[in-house]
């Protein structure tokens, strides 16, 4: 007579035998994000963003290894995140050559670097404006910023600048002090964008403030009588 089989032992598996073990293993993110993030460092390497995309993307490559580290059971993508790692490497330490490159070469002669730190207005006077705006009045400066969308897009003579990104391209809302006036004095023209404008000209200070074209920015104190814009 045939041993009665119990059904149970049809389906049993012994998961103490690694080669009956079926693992899955999620990607990790941080890698993923990193090697977008490098890929996008090469695609952006000549504009604004030339550090900050290869930086995030060094910073989540390392994190993904260190995830995959801990977890190798759990987690997968350490190629990924290991090419990501040397891409972005590389990207950052380009950027940053070209990045000191340009701090370095990019102000005409003749013209002072001012930031818009300068022109924040300053707690301890009475004035609404800053007391270092005073002292660059008429003086021809170097200033970089983003233009901040207007009544017009494109072939623009006079327009406002900003010095922040946000500012410039998500509709934020600067004070008076955190924006500039500028008025092409040549024939030159520009358009609205998303990139770094590098501005050259003769500095104005309306003590008073003076009346601009824009709605969103009707009043201004600082002016730029622009001789380059690039």
């Amino acid at each position: 007579m045939d041993k009665q089989i119990d059904s149970s032992e049809l389906y049993a598996v012994d998961f103490r035998d690694n080669d009956h073990v079926l693992r899955y293993r999620t990607v990790s993110k941080a890698a993923l994000g990193g090697i977008i993030f490098a890929i996008s460092g090469l695609l952006f390497l000549f504009s604004s963003l030339l550090i900050v995309l290869p930086l995030a993307g060094f910073a989540l490559s390392m994190i993904g290894i260190s995830s995959i580290k801990r977890l190798p059971d759990e987690l997968s993508g350490k190629l990924a995140a290991r090419i990501g790692l040397l891409v972005s490497g590389a990207t950052l330490l380009i950027g940053i050559v070209m990045h000191g490159y340009t701090i370095a070469t990019e102000v005409p002669e003749g013209y002072d670097r001012i930031s818009y730190r300068m022109l924040n207005d300053d707690a301890n006077t009475k004035l609404p404006y800053s007391e270092k705006a005073e002292g660059l009045d008429g003086k021809k400066v170097f200033l970089k910023g983003w233009i901040r969308p207007g009544n017009r897009k494109t072939g623009l003579k006079d327009f406002i600048l900003v010095g922040d990104f946000g500012s410039c391209c998500f509709g934020g809302s600067p004070k008076i002090t955190d924006v500039v006036a500028i008025s092409i004095k040549g024939d030159e023209r520009v358009s609205y964008g998303w990139n770094l404008r590098r501005i050259s000209g003769t500095f104005r200070l309306n003590r008073q403030s003076a009346a601009t074209a824009e709605k969103d920015v009707p009043r201004v104190f600082y002016q730029i009588d622009a001789d380059i814009v690039k």
